[in-house]
């Protein structure tokens, strides 16, 4: 376990400490402000120091295909919302490929950066910043711990029970249990069964979410033709 008052991303910080030496698995870096967190597609993950969680955990998923690395999105997203959903009383939701939304705002995002040698997925980065005591964001639709529970929280105790939901669901995968895991994605998917507008290649379509496939990619259903997307090959518009 490694704290760090400050950097620039942990999860930087952990894959760099991966290369020099042979980390263990469950290797945690976490730090109170990170300058240059990352999200998907090139976005930042900026929040107010010392008030967020801000970690990243070494997993070495040798065991998994890299036809099947998605999974640890699917398992990184159902830890968080087992973290948090004894905290609060408004549904906690996951927004493909790897947010979670609680009131239709966001409070938590995860990176994932793996380490392929060969046919091999050797480590894996998991990345994960929760919005915890923080009571305001320059965009209108992040939210917080506190701001949905006028309740500020210990970080070393949520941070405590994430690593202890991330194990469970790490084993579970480790175990097979595949289609449990993409059941349970299911289930907490959101916007699911509902007709959505989105975006591909400058085009725009309506569609209804059915899902994620065998691959990880979310499947929409356009007027009976169903259509399938990486993470960078689509964006949700409204």
């Amino acid at each position: 376990m490694v704290f760090l008052p400050q950097c620039h991303s942990t999860n930087d910080e952990l894959v760099q400490m991966t290369r020099k030496s042979n980390e263990p698995e469950g290797t945690l870096v976490y730090t109170d402000d990170q300058q240059m967190g990352k999200g998907q597609r090139g976005n930042a993950w900026i929040t107010e120091p010392g008030k967020n969680i801000l970690m990243s955990v070494l997993l070495r998923p040798n065991f998994l295909s890299p036809s099947n690395q998605f999974y640890l999105n699917l398992i990184s997203g159902l830890a968080i919302v087992d973290t948090l959903k004894s905290h609060v009383t408004s549904e906690v939701l996951l927004k493909w490929p790897n947010d979670v939304f609680i009131n239709g705002n966001k409070i938590s995002g995860v990176l994932i950066e793996n380490n392929l040698r060969g046919n091999r997925l050797e480590s894996a980065v998991v990345g994960i910043g929760i919005n915890v005591n923080q009571q305001g964001f320059r965009i209108n639709t992040a939210t917080s711990l506190v701001m949905e529970t006028n309740i500020e929280f210990d970080r070393n105790e949520l941070i405590e029970t994430l690593l202890c939901r991330l194990e469970k669901w790490y084993l579970q995968l480790k175990n097979g249990s595949t289609t449990y895991i993409l059941d349970e994605y299911h289930k907490l998917l959101m916007w699911r069964g509902e007709v959505k507008i989105f975006k591909s290649k400058n085009e725009e379509f309506e569609g209804e979410i059915v899902g994620i496939d065998q691959h990880g990619k979310l499947a929409i259903n356009q007027d009976g033709n169903l259509r399938t997307f990486g993470i960078k090959e689509v964006e949700f518009m409204r």
